[in-house]
């Protein structure tokens, strides 16, 4: 979640990070590090808000560009336009960059992307919000309809990610039923992920297991060796991240490359995916089979909360706002929803014909504590440096 990649495409948050320290010494947004809650000095005050001035306000300023890590985005935009007459153009963009975007078009203060869905959250609550980067505003209007818990960032949804086999090869059960299975020796060279350094949500992940839920993988070491775990790592996740690096795990640029991979094994070959809900749409269009291991323990996937960001500089505050309020909506999120993300919006309902069905099984998914991202951004380099050192 080993192939060569090149520099270019090998991109990580610390040329990012350097930017927004340069920036931050430099004073810049200093107003918008105050209005880092999203209350104040951005576009209208919450004040003197309504759903109706932020429209009134929003189609007096500029067109705006929003961006996502799925195509969907482009969607969105359009049906943003076509409810609001206010022009939006979608920009697919993976998580990395959008990173180093919006740093760079801070550091020249000539902000072109406006609003941005982002997969990283401790990135977001350790650099840019604090910095004065960028802004993350939760609507007033529909507080009564998204968690306490997603209001402060304004979460807009949880990305699912699960662990998937091939049913052709067996039938209605995943062969593998304990995470801890996945550093077995008998699995050696069969799994494929997204590569974790390219994917910092994946590093985020192990530190959320280890701060939050070591004793569960204690437990599940157990339960799969019959004895407690012995290890001179510090926690019992580290020492499943480090055998399952040395598993001779087969890595791959995207989680669209692993889910074919997965669905073209066979008995002889059979290979276990670490894949998103997307992909599950994916497998039904280019009709390849799919599906998610359901009796994993203790967990069958990790869902991954996803951001309302708001460029700091943007010269069009109340339409990037009143596109944030889109996505929070229960009707704006809805195409990304078809693909298996799950709206924070109370009222927001999974469409029947999901393809993965994710939205049932939700209570058996690893779900990211807010309260101690910080540490998962503190913590980066010592899981890219166990994974590294580990995988070799």
């Amino acid at each position: 979640m080993r192939h060569s990649t090149s520099a270019q495409t090998h991109k990580t948050l610390f040329p990012a990070s350097a930017l927004a320290a340069a920036l931050l010494l430099a004073g810049y947004g200093a107003t918008a590090q105050a209005a880092s809650d999203g209350s104040t000095d951005l576009g209208i005050p919450d004040a003197q808000y309504s759903l109706e001035k932020l429209i009134e306000a929003a189609k007096k300023e500029d067109p705006i560009t929003v961006v996502d890590a799925t195509g969907k985005i482009k969607v969105m935009a359009q049906k943003f336009s076509e409810k609001y007459g206010i022009k939006a153009t979608g920009v697919k963009m993976s998580a990395s960059n959008q990173e180093e975007i919006l740093v760079r078009e801070a550091q020249a203060r000539n902000v072109r992307h406006d609003a941005f869905n982002m997969s990283n959250l401790p990135d977001v609550t350790a650099q840019f919000l604090p910095q004065g980067i960028a802004v993350s505003w939760m609507p007033p209007d529909l507080k009564d309809e998204t968690p306490t818990e997603y209001q402060h960032p304004a979460i807009t949804s949880l990305n699912a990610w699960v662990w998937a086999y091939n049913p052709a090869v067996f039938g209605d059960k995943c062969p593998v039923d304990n995470l801890w299975a996945l550093t077995d020796r008998k699995w050696q060279g069969k799994i494929s992920i997204p590569d974790p350094l390219l994917r910092n949500e994946t590093m985020f992940w192990f530190n959320q297991i280890a701060d939050n839920a070591d004793t569960k993988m204690k437990a599940a070491y157990e339960a799969y060796f019959g004895k407690p775990i012995e290890t001179k790592e510090p926690t019992a996740t580290a020492e499943w991240v480090k055998r399952f690096a040395n598993n001779k795990v087969k890595v791959q640029k995207s989680d669209t490359d692993v889910g074919p991979i997965v669905g073209a094994s066979t008995s002889e070959h059979p290979v276990i995916g670490f894949v998103s809900a997307a992909i599950f749409s994916h497998a039904k269009n280019e009709n390849f089979p799919l599906a998610i291991c359901k009796e994993m323990t203790p967990w069958i996937g990790q869902l991954t909360p996803r951001v309302a960001v708001i460029a700091a500089g943007t010269k069009s505050p109340n339409a990037a706002k009143l596109f944030v309020h889109y996505m929070m909506s229960a009707e704006g999120m809805q195409p990304q929803m078809e693909d298996g993300k799950i709206s924070t919006n109370r009222n927001a309902k999974m469409p029947d014909d999901e393809p993965s069905g994710v939205g049932q099984l939700t209570a058996r998914m690893f779900v990211n504590n807010s309260d101690t991202t910080p540490e998962d951004f503190k913590k980066l380099q010592y899981w890219r440096d166990l994974w590294t050192v580990s995988s070799r």
